[in-house]
């Protein structure tokens, strides 16, 4: 029941935060396409282990929805196939997220630095857990709608009845199209 409060609380306060931020700036969407490796392993002490890396069909979609400078909400679809000491099936995981930049966009320069936090489910197996997590991410502006896309996440699962997935870490490196032709 603890989980479900939690989750309605920070669902109020995306949408306050939101209310807020696309009164000030006109929103745009962006469209995110890339690859993702995740790291599955739960007995490991760093984040990366580096020879129990899954990116057997990776893939990863996000479309993110940017409210101003500052803030944007975004739902992401991650594939891949994990290898598992029993077996190796295919993982996928839903997420929406909510972004912070840190360092926003503008004309004269073209880094944006963001945190963000992630609420979904994945599915394994026949299994499936909620899972919820931080991130960091940077994209790189090489065209006025496209960048260069680098994020890293730790999913953390909340809720899970799966043996042989638990947390792990996610790292997606993509391409990032903007549906707008001016900076913010």
């Amino acid at each position: 029941m603890k989980i479900k409060s939690l989750l309605l609380h920070v669902v109020v306060f995306s949408a306050c935060v939101m209310y807020k931020a696309t009164a000030q700036d006109k929103p745009y969407l962006k469209l995110a396409l890339g690859v993702n490796i995740i790291n599955n392993n739960p007995y490991s002490r760093l984040p990366w282990v580096i020879h129990k890396l899954d990116y057997a069909t990776p893939f990863n979609v996000g479309l993110d929805y940017q409210l101003n400078k500052h803030w944007s909400v975004g739902l992401n679809v991650s594939a891949n196939t994990l290898k598992t000491p029993k077996s190796s099936a295919s993982l996928w995981a839903t997420q929406a997220d909510i972004n912070y930049y840190i360092i926003p966009n503008t004309t004269r320069d073209y880094k944006e630095l963001y945190v963000f936090l992630a609420v979904g489910r994945y599915a394994y197996a026949n299994t499936n857990a909620l899972i919820a997590g931080p991130g960091l991410g940077i994209n790189y502006w090489v065209f006025p709608n496209m960048a260069i896309n680098i994020s890293g996440r730790a999913n953390v699962a909340v809720k899970n009845n799966s043996p042989e997935v638990g947390s792990y870490y996610q790292c997606n490196i993509g391409v990032i199209w903007r549906f707008t032709n001016d900076f913010r």
